[in-house]
């Protein structure tokens, strides 16, 4: 992933929560630009979450602190796209 293709998607206005799909199979959620650091060849991360287990995922607002981080190379990133966190949630019955 090129650095200016990354700063450009967070600085992106209004910013929308994105996923990142890394090499190793798992996905970042970034819900906030500013839970994140750019620099010339990394991205690093503040996550909701202390250990491994859970989702990675950037604390639900931007004043929350981080409980943990993850630095990624970007190299390592493969995709970055939309989140849809309400993909979890059941969708409405339609009324009738």
């Amino acid at each position: 992933m090129q650095r200016s293709d990354l700063e450009k998607r967070m600085k992106a206005q209004p910013f929308t929560p994105i996923s990142i799909s890394l090499t190793d199979g798992r996905s970042v959620l970034i819900r906030h630009p500013d839970q994140t650091v750019i620099t010339q060849r990394t991205l690093f991360v503040g996550l909701a979450t202390i250990g491994r287990s859970g989702p990675l995922a950037t604390p639900k607002t931007s004043k929350a602190v981080a409980r943990d981080w993850i630095h990624i190379d970007l190299l390592h990133i493969t995709s970055i796209e939309p989140a849809n966190e309400n993909a979890r949630r059941p969708k409405p019955k339609p009324r009738r």
